[in-house]
């Protein structure tokens, strides 16, 4: 088993995002992200990831989108629950959106979190995985730095094509992939001139991409419209902080 998960520290991800090519790489993903989850509707989003302050979730017309922690976000950000990569405390079919900001990446085990990801969406819903590629030139510089201690290079990445394969199996639809990140880390002179660059790259892919951005929606026979339903959480070793709870509760109760 890959064990690259357990190598991911919280001292490591926090190093990560202080560096100005991570805050580059967050600033061009976060702008595929709003675009994506301004259009969709519905209840309950999950957002899973590594931007500490992920502010596209504003432009959510969901009525409840909320934060779960992973074991190396750990201390360095705030959510308002935590699970395992692979065991998530949520029911089937109880989720309309999951987001998914280079978990993947960062997870040993990503194909369990994929099936994860899978059984609690609900049919017709959605989900989004941000993923770097490894068969881009970033990839071929990782496989040169196989013994970095440091992020980006500490990762398991999951190519497109994988990817696309486990959800075919898991009976979604890949809406779209759009590829970013083309010249991310590289810094072009300038930082302000990369993140140009960068921009003006965006969604071509006749130069391959550091990184991608994969909508993929669920196409198992079920209600719709998506309808308001009481939430039963999975019986699970790792279970929602109270404040998740509270606000569960809130949100059946208010109609927010």
């Amino acid at each position: 088993m890959n064990t690259v998960g357990s190598r991911i520290k919280p001292e490591i991800y926090q190093r990560w995002l202080q560096r100005p090519a991570t805050q580059r790489l967050l600033a061009l993903e976060a702008g595929w992200l709003r675009d994506w989850v301004s259009q969709l509707h519905g209840y309950h989003l999950l957002y899973s990831g590594i931007d500490t302050d992920p502010r596209f979730l504003q432009r959510s017309r969901l009525q409840h989108s909320f934060r779960m922690g992973l074991p190396w976000a750990r201390g360095v950000v705030a959510p308002q629950g935590e699970m395992a990569d692979d065991a998530w405390p949520f029911a089937d079919d109880s989720l309309d959106v999951v987001v998914l900001q280079h978990s993947l990446d960062m997870s040993h085990r990503p194909h369990q979190m994929i099936r994860e990801a899978a059984r609690t969406v609900m049919p017709n819903g959605y989900l989004i995985v941000v993923g770097f590629n490894p068969y881009s030139w970033w990839g071929g510089m990782r496989w040169l730095r196989t013994f970095s201690t440091e992020l980006p290079w500490l990762t398991n990445p999951v190519s497109e094509a994988r990817l696309r394969d486990w959800l075919l199996l898991l009976d979604f639809r890949v809406e779209q992939v759009s590829p970013v990140a083309h010249a991310w880390p590289l810094n072009i002179v300038s930082e302000l001139l990369s993140r140009r660059v960068d921009r003006v790259l965006a969604g071509t892919r006749w130069l391959p991409a550091n990184a991608y951005v994969l909508v993929a929606r669920k196409t198992v026979a079920g209600l719709t419209p998506i309808r308001p339903r009481r939430w039963q959480l999975a019986e699970s070793g790792f279970g929602l902080a109270a404040p998740v709870a509270s606000s569960i509760a809130g949100t059946q109760h208010c109609g927010k």
